[in-house]
């Protein structure tokens, strides 16, 4: 029987067909499963009400895997398709990661950037799923199935490839006139993605046919004001095969890193952010503010029975505290670097890449530049291009171990005590936090509270808090026990992003279970500020963002006359934060021209 196959196999080179499609299956069935699971839906509903809209969408699945599986007819061996199996595994996988760890797809500049994970990969176990799995069970799979066939392909051809190729083209420019079509229907679909798409049409565009499909590429700052917003819809209308060239045609025809002057237009729209600026604006405050890693805001209550925060907790109830539950995150590709840009000058990040990679030699402002005395302590060398990103925040000083070394959250906290204690005031001092960093490897090692049933990852989360709080607690002992720093001291405690925010069934089923106010795909950071100016203790539970924080520093340490205010609004100020000047979207993009432009250089000369 086995020779009656491989006699019919091999008449005509029937083999080679059979890799042909068992290679494009396999490509095909990857890509639908990586749509899957980042946006649970497959549109097959779509083939009754709109046929246009269906075709397009598994066009975008079809079309590059009959093209990839082409080139088998170019191969006298096709061992080739087994290492291509696990390339396209990899990319798939590194997006699934970016994915469920930013709620973002890679872009050129993210790849590039891949060197800051440096003692952070082991955060990528605490993303293990089937979901990463199934990419490579589906290449073991095609291996076995495909060794038969391995000695039965002895001839190229020329003509079948050509054939191959002309079917996708063919298909591709089919494609490009569904694409077109939906393209219309998604302009008008949300005042969000009609924005993008009014940019789009102001600006230059860069349409290119080619044998994966369409694709629509923003060439010029005006027209590419949100990234983020393209690539997931892209992706989510096509294909994350196609998606790939497209990250590259676009970083070729935008260049990440250049200084692109504002016009006249620009400088208008920025005009009512800023102030004349005085040569000398002294704060009548010291100020310290823990960027706290990863810190959402459900935690600071009782969990399970448990108190796992309890001196910041504590400290919600102070009488010259002021506390936001629903801070949102604001940060992108940068991550914890964006984070900290955010919090020390007000803005937010750029539409593509991180500004500690990309611009980190550009000046900004913030209120460090008020302060005389200003430090950054860094818990590991080389992290977020601190070395140059400190002094462009106009901190004067950066502390951090020796190359080779990192801080525990305990030995960062004693630094910036130490710092407290040996420099004039008033001064300045902004400490990063690593220890609550996933995989949570100190809660792992350390737990102080097992809760029967509660998910792994989430145990060793909340034990890490407890212990970056145990240390946050010696710094709120040192200000508290001396007169001169407690009636004179700003003390500023937020996150730098949120940490759970893809879907996980498992979290929300415990939390709901156990009735803890969480949920996945709808957390936040909180902001708690102590200060000797806030009279009374103040609840905030509107949505408030991260760009309010610089606007509320300001104004606790007297500089609100600094010659920029920021975007974001003085959460003291209750008439402000239901009246904000500008939208979200619109802050993001006024933040990009001013960072691309460096224009607080500019303003200096």
């Amino acid at each position: 029987m086995l020779q009656k196959i491989k006699s019919f196999l091999s008449k005509g080179n029937r083999a080679q067909w059979c890799v042909f499609f068992l290679f494009a299956l396999v490509i095909f069935f990857k890509g639908v499963l990586f749509h899957w699971n980042c946006f649970h839906s497959v549109l097959i509903s779509s083939l009754w009400h709109t046929p246009t809209e269906f075709f397009r969408f598994w066009g975008g699945k079809i079309i590059p895997a009959l093209f990839l599986a082409s080139f088998v007819f170019l191969a006298k061996k096709n061992w080739w398709t087994i290492i291509a199996n696990f390339i396209i595994d990899i990319w798939l996988i590194a997006n699934m990661f970016y994915y469920k760890a930013n709620s973002l797809f890679l872009s050129y500049e993210t790849m590039k950037m891949a060197d800051n994970m440096s003692g952070f990969w082991s955060s990528l176990y605490s993303y293990m799923g089937w979901d990463i799995y199934i990419y490579l069970i589906l290449s073991v799979l095609y291996i076995i199935l495909y060794w038969p066939f391995r000695k039965l392909i002895n001839n190229r051809s020329v003509v079948k490839f050509g054939c191959a190729c002309m079917l996708s083209i063919l298909l591709s420019v089919i494609d490009n006139i569904c694409y077109a079509k939906v393209m219309n229907i998604w302009a008008n679909a949300t005042e969000e993605t009609a924005m993008v798409h009014s940019q789009m049409l102001a600006g230059e565009q860069f349409t290119k046919y080619y044998p994966f499909g369409n694709a629509v590429y923003w060439a010029t700052v005006e027209t590419c004001t949100d990234y983020n917003a393209w690539a997931n819809f892209y992706i989510k209308d096509y294909s994350i095969y196609t998606y790939f060239p497209s990250t590259l045609i676009f970083s070729a025809l935008r260049p990440a890193g250049e200084i692109i002057p504002l016009t006249e237009q620009d400088i208008k729209r920025i005009e009512p952010f800023f102030t004349n600026k005085k040569d000398s604006i002294v704060p009548n405050s010291n100020l310290i503010f823990i960027l706290f890693e990863s810190l959402e805001s459900w935690p600071l209550g009782e969990v399970c029975g448990h108190k796992y925060m309890p001196n910041m907790s504590t400290l919600l109830h102070d009488s010259h505290v002021l506390y936001c539950d629903k801070l949102k995150s604001q940060v992108k590709h940068g991550n914890s670097a964006d984070g900290q840009m955010i919090d020390a000058t007000g803005l937010l990040p750029i539409s593509n890449g991180a500004v500690c990679r990309l611009y980190a030699d550009n000046k900004f402002a913030g209120y460090a530049e008020c302060y005389k005395n200003a430090a950054i302590v860094n818990p590991a060398p080389g992290m977020w291009g601190q070395s140059k990103v400190t002094f462009g925040y106009q901190f004067k000083e950066l502390i951090e171990p020796k190359k080779g070394e990192h801080w525990e959250d305990l030995e960062l906290m004693q630094q910036m005590i130490n710092y407290a204690d040996t420099v004039a005031y008033p001064f300045c001092v902004l400490g990063i936090t690593v220890s609550s960093h996933v995989p949570f490897t100190h809660g792992s090692k350390y737990p102080k509270y097992n809760v029967e049933g509660m998910p792994l990852i989430m145990a060793a989360y909340l034990n890490c808090l407890h212990y970056t709080d145990s240390c946050i607690g010696e710094v709120f002992n040192t200000v508290f026990t001396n007169e001169r720093l407690k009636n004179n001291t700003t003390i500023v405690i937020s996150g730098d992003h949120t940490i759970f925010r893809s879907v996980d069934e498992e979290f929300d089923t415990f939390a709901q279970e156990k009735g803890i106010n969480m949920q996945t795909t709808k957390t936040f950071t909180p902001l708690i500020i102590y200060s000797p100016q806030i009279k009374e203790n103040v609840q905030i539970t509107d949505t408030c963002y991260q760009m309010d924080i610089y606007p509320t520093i300001m104004h606790l340490i007297g500089c609100e006359d600094y010659y920029w205010k920021g975007f974001g609004v003085n959460l003291l100020d209750s008439i402000a934060r239901h009246n904000r000047p500008i939208t979200e979207q619109e802050a993001y993009e006024l933040s990009d021209k001013l960072i691309r432009s460096n224009y607080f250089a500019e303003i200096d000369r």
